[in-house]
């Protein structure tokens, strides 16, 4: 079975852009990237005449950008889940790359790519050990060694030539990761001795811009590809799979808009002054959301989200908290919010999404504080007691790191050694005093928590009623 380029698929009837200048640089050549950022391109493309290709980078290996030019750069994506109420499963052949660059063996190429005069925007997903700064990098380096450091360099070469400033979208996920990324490259312009015209240059100039990125991309879909594949007559190594929810979020203004036609394009991308309120509504309703119901769900027998949301006590405990008890101490106004909620359960209720409630539940403590813990403090401050479900929550986490197995099976329990030794050693106190000696770690808070008014004795006699009653007969009464 052949390969698929532009040739296998002939006369194809959807849509496709042969040729077009290179408008994008992009770091990453992963299923996140080619599942979100190219999507979002390849529809501009389509609708709002942005007319553009993307050079895309794997940043630190090879062999990865031979796959994509095999290709011609084109694969196909397959969005799947649950939107606006209806059951999605569509299928597109993404056109928008143009070929992939090995920047070990094309390192020439790319200082020669940087200069192009069309070059406009830089997309990046390096993980977030990616945007780090590694001092032991140098100017000579071919390439240097850290993403920072090689986007420096290309930055300088851009400079050398005269051409303006680029539009720099980070998507890795660290805190205000557009001025992370301009700190390091201005610190390595002033390492390197590059001088300050070069660096007024890149303050003036250059946009770092700090996004928030939102889709669940879940990549190679090993069980169905060959059926796939076999369908379309053509093999496709790059196959990418997502859900249809998408959210990306740009501390942008209007006329970032005008160059990154998104929102004419009809797609989720929102250009705002601060991207920090939309992180909050995130971390707090979709990763929060998913911290205070899964210990619960998975004791009262579930082991994928998908199946916490056909269950009526398990819905109603997430609902209770998203919208009584999340959503009243958030900073956007509450409709925004709401309808976000309303788009999260939908997305717990993937039909082709099996997520694993175990898997979710790795290194909950860490999650509960940075997740949860903001919203019952901000609950407490507005209404001055503790939230009933998100309370709730705190005694199902320590009930399923006590309780240590489900209907008779062990279940695996990960986290940091610290947290895996004060549970064992603490078992066996009784539901109010294990409730305080773990209220009391403020290694794991960073605050003492028997400190919060009521909150101590509600977990207490949440995790009596649990150990009593069964997680499941508790979870329904908690509503």
């Amino acid at each position: 079975m052949e390969q698929l380029t532009y040739t296998t698929l002939g006369e194809w009837k959807g849509y496709l852009l042969r040729q077009a200048p290179e408008r994008v640089l992009q770091f990453g050549e992963g299923n996140f990237l080619r599942g979100f950022a190219d999507h979002f391109i390849d529809v501009m493309n389509e609708r709002a005449g942005f007319n553009g290709k993307a050079v895309v980078v794997p940043p630190a290996s090879t062999g990865k950008a031979a796959r994509i030019n095999a290709q011609e750069g084109l694969y196909q994506l397959c969005l799947r889940g649950k939107y606006d109420g209806a059951v999605v499963n569509d299928r597109r052949i993404i056109s928008c790359i143009s070929r992939g660059l090995d920047v070990f063996t094309d390192w020439e190429e790319l200082l020669r790519t940087a200069r192009s005069p069309a070059l406009r925007f830089v997309i990046s997903n390096t993980t977030e050990a990616g945007i780090v700064y590694d001092g032991a990098c140098r100017f000579d380096d071919r390439p240097p060694a850290s993403f920072p450091a090689k986007l420096t360099r290309l930055l300088w070469e851009r400079w050398q030539a005269g051409e303006r400033g680029w539009v720099l979208l980070p998507c890795e996920l660290i805190a205000d990761n557009g001025s992370v990324l301009r700190e390091y490259v201005l610190r390595h312009a002033e390492d390197w001795g590059l001088g300050e015209a070069f660096r007024r240059w890149l303050r003036e100039e250059n946009r770092f811009c700090s996004t928030l990125v939102d889709r669940i991309v879940t990549g190679y879909p090993k069980d169905w590809a060959e059926e796939l594949h076999a369908s379309n007559g053509y093999r496709d190594a790059l196959l990418d799979t997502a859900e249809p929810f998408g959210l990306w979020v740009i501390e942008g203004d209007e006329s970032l808009a005008e160059e990154f036609p998104a929102p004419q394009a009809g797609l989720p991308v929102k250009f705002v002054a601060d991207h920090h309120p939309y992180k909050e509504q995130k971390v707090r309703i979709l990763n929060g959301g998913h911290t205070a119901m899964v210990p619960a769900a998975f004791l009262a027998g579930h082991d994928i989200v998908r199946t916490c949301m056909e269950d009526p006590a398990v819905r109603a405990f997430l609902e209770g908290a998203l919208f009584e008890e999340i959503i009243p101490t958030l900073s956007l106004p509450r409709t925004d919010c709401e309808a976000f909620a309303r788009a999260v359960e939908e997305r717990f209720s993937n039909p082709y999404i099996d997520h694993r409630l175990l898997d979710i539940a790795l290194n909950s403590v860490s999650k509960w504080r940075a997740r949860v813990l903001p919203s019952v403090n901000a609950f407490l401050a507005q209404n001055g007691r503790a939230p009933d479900r998100l309370t709730f929550s705190f005694a199902a986490l320590a009930a399923f790191y006590t309780q240590a197995e489900r209907c008779g099976h062990a279940y695996p329990v990960r986290d940091e050694p610290a947290v895996l030794d004060f549970f064992p050693q603490n078992s066996g106190l009784a539901p109010e005093a294990l409730i305080a000696a773990l209220a009391a770690r403020t290694d794991f808070w960073g605050e003492d928590l028997r400190t919060l008014p009521g909150f101590v004795p509600a977990a207490g006699q949440a995790l009596a009623r649990i150990r009593a009653d069964g997680m499941a007969a508790a979870l329904a009464d908690c509503r």
